[in-house]
């Protein structure tokens, strides 16, 4: 094991978001066994591309009835700590998006709202919270526990959620970019307006 694949000391009070992707793998208990949502969540990836990769052969080796593989279909499977930790290390995971480790504010671009993020729901559909701003400790509390669906941070917004302050704290975020953006095109309105009222320049031939 290379001085990179060292785990460090981590907090677990942390926020999942800041943590990188080995971060994650090595705060997992060791016998741990995820589904592909929750996989998804320690690989910094989404479960369309982990379902891709089974396809392919290409992703990391999982149990499914019984057996171990990693081609098959799209049904239920389970991705072991050992094997996730194994593959990430023969798949180095570019600069790029180890980079894009969070800090602070989950969101800060409207193109960021129109991403699928991981969100836990309860068995009567409301929301939990969004897995990324949960601390490293309560992440794997819930493991088992609640489901995770991946939507659009507005979609999960406009679902109703077991706590109205985790609710109003997250929709709150989620406004204020709509609020930057809306103030953007605003502008851009005054601009027009003020260049309609002083009309075409006039070049000197």
């Amino acid at each position: 094991m290379s001085n990179l694949d060292m785990p460090k000391l981590i907090d677990l009070n942390e926020p999942l978001a800041q943590l990188d992707v080995l971060a994650r793998l090595h705060a997992l208990p060791d016998a741990v066994a995820l589904t592909t949502s929750e996989a998804a969540v320690f690989l910094r990836s989404s479960v369309s591309a982990l379902e891709a990769m089974r396809a392919k052969g290409t992703g990391p080796t999982y149990i499914q009835g019984g057996g171990r593989g990693s081609l098959g279909a799209n049904q239920k499977c389970l991705y072991e700590k050992a094997d996730l930790l194994a593959w990430q290390r023969s798949n180095k995971v570019s600069s790029t998006v180890e980079a894009a480790v969070r800090k602070g504010q989950l969101f800060t671009t409207l193109g960021e709202l129109a991403q699928p993020e991981a969100f836990w729901v309860d068995a009567h559909g409301q929301v939990v919270g969004m897995v990324e701003a949960a601390s490293v400790s309560t992440v794997i509390e819930r493991l088992g526990v609640f489901d995770i669906e991946w939507m659009r941070p507005a979609d999960a917004a406009c679902r109703a959620w077991d706590d109205i302050a985790e609710h109003l704290t997250f929709g709150s975020g989620l406004v204020s970019v709509l609020r930057r953006e809306i103030d953007k095109i605003e502008a851009g309105y005054e601009a027009s307006e003020i260049a309609a009222a002083i009309g075409p320049s006039k070049e000197t031939p």
